[in-house]
């Protein structure tokens, strides 16, 4: 089993509520409630390919549930089976299996009284194996969360307690947030590129030549700029900086990674959207991506500001990462 102990260093504060491991499970829950968890590789099939299952619940009496499974198979009909028994049939498409609704409801009931799920295809041979161990109590664990324990919605710990016993969901946090304008960013002096190279200490980290400033334009009068400051295997740093009136100062952010070099943020596989009018960083625990933790923010005119931040600590095959915060950006 791999941990990957570092994250934490990388990502922002904890979340409101800190992943949780259950067997071969891991789930959690963001700033709004809603909960996710994601199947790992059992520790007696570590390297062999993982099939990935998601679970997704949203909160509040009406919140929906979610299971997606992407087995190794081609399109056409299915089978989904608990422990041998048919429990429900489904379509394989390309981006997998979607469940939902009752569809959804039923097998994650059955999930937490069984060993293991399988999928089998329209030749009846088995496509997927995912081990449930773990599956009850985390399953039972997001009923908690949710406020969901002894009501008829919750999918373990049911009880008779009316729906409108439930919490209501809170909405997403709402920030400011700048659409970067059309055309090319302004030419960035190489001196200030030096400059900036100097302030982030990357003169010596940069040990790759072929990896050039990233520079954008966040609006009519700052320009991000990103400075390579470091690498390995499958990480590519950057000092994170705001040029305004042709001056430098480190990139601000309300909520961001915690590595700093003399004051200068650091992110990781850093990349601008002028597109979505997003910047985006992604740290990967190892080669494979099967851990990690990534955040996007948006410009407000001042600071980068958090909209999205996902993370998952365990590195045992599932290339989804649970999702910890969001926030609703309110474009101008």
């Amino acid at each position: 089993m791999i941990r990957l102990l570092p994250l934490l260093l990388l990502t922002s504060a904890a979340p409101p509520v800190p992943e949780r491991l259950f067997g071969d499970w891991a789930v959690t829950c963001d700033n709004v409630m809603r909960c996710e968890a994601v199947s790992l590789q059992p520790a007696a099939r570590l390297g062999e390919d993982h099939v990935q299952v998601s679970i997704g619940r949203d909160p509040g009496p009406a919140g929906g549930l979610t299971i997606d499974i992407a087995p190794h198979a081609t399109p056409g009909r299915a089978m989904i089976e608990i422990d041998g028994r048919p429990m429900t049939p489904a379509v394989i498409l390309e981006t997998g299996i979607h469940l939902e609704g009752a569809a959804a409801e039923g097998l994650a009931r059955a999930m937490a009284t069984g060993k293991r799920m399988t999928v089998r295809d329209y030749h009846e041979k088995r496509v997927a194996f995912i081990s449930l161990a773990g599956s009850s109590a985390m399953l039972r664990w997001i009923d908690a969360q949710q406020g969901r324990s002894g009501t008829l919605t919750a999918l373990v710990a049911r009880g008779t307690k009316p729906v409108s016993a439930v919490p209501k969901a809170a909405a997403l946090p709402s920030v400011p947030a700048l659409r970067a304008p059309k055309g090319a960013p302004p030419r960035i002096a190489p001196d200030l590129i030096a400059a900036m190279t100097k302030q982030g200490e990357c003169e010596e980290l940069n040990d790759n030549p072929a990896l050039k400033p990233e520079i954008a334009k966040l609006d009519a009068r700052n320009t991000l700029v990103l400075i390579p400051c470091g690498s390995g295997a499958y990480n590519f740093n950057a000092a994170a900086f705001v040029v305004t009136g042709g001056k430098a100062a480190p990139a601000k952010f309300d909520t961001g990674p915690d590595v700093e070099l003399n004051g200068v943020t650091i992110l990781t596989n850093a990349g601008w959207s002028d597109e979505k009018g997003v910047l985006g960083h992604y740290m990967k625990g190892r080669g494979l991506g099967d851990c990690g933790g990534a955040q996007d923010w948006v410009w407000d005119g001042s600071r980068f500001r958090l909209i999205l931040e996902t993370r998952l600590g365990e590195c045992r095959g599932s290339i989804d990462w649970l999702t910890v915060f969001r926030a609703t950006p309110v474009w101008r």
